[in-house]
């Protein structure tokens, strides 16, 4: 394989692995979005107006998903694994306080986290591995 061909296939493997990332955020976005909205919902009563913020963690992981599809940024396949990686721990910190604990939509925004946070180190060691064999 010519070192031309190599670079193609690394920056369309790179792609696609960004475009998957975009799409998990924007699953997440959906799933905030249709709780935020009542459509589904979540073990705790809420007053209107409570869930809030999960129309504005809908907002993030929009705005999430359209940087991860354009920008192929080490700082931000960094920063968007930590802020999941906080999320989580906060689902769970949270959750044990609470009765129910969890609940499965929540439950399926923090498998799609994770698969989240498995994609972006798939970015990262493809990205460190790609500057490893340029050098």
């Amino acid at each position: 394989m010519t070192t031309a061909m190599h670079a193609h296939t690394t920056a369309a493997n790179t792609a696609v692995l960004q475009r998957s990332a975009a799409g998990i955020c924007v699953l997440i976005a959906v799933l905030y979005g249709l709780i935020w909205t009542g459509v589904l919902t979540v073990v705790t009563e809420s007053q209107p107006g409570e869930l809030g913020i999960l129309g504005v963690a809908g907002v993030v992981f929009l705005v999430l998903a359209a940087l991860l599809w354009r920008f192929a940024s080490r700082v931000l396949w960094i920063g968007t694994a930590v802020l999941q990686a906080l999320m989580i721990w906060m689902y769970v910190a949270i959750g044990v306080e609470r009765d129910p604990g969890f609940e499965v939509w929540g439950i399926s925004i923090r498998v799609a986290q994770v698969a989240l946070i498995g994609v972006l180190i798939a970015l990262l060691v493809r990205s460190r591995r790609h500057r490893t064999e340029g050098s």
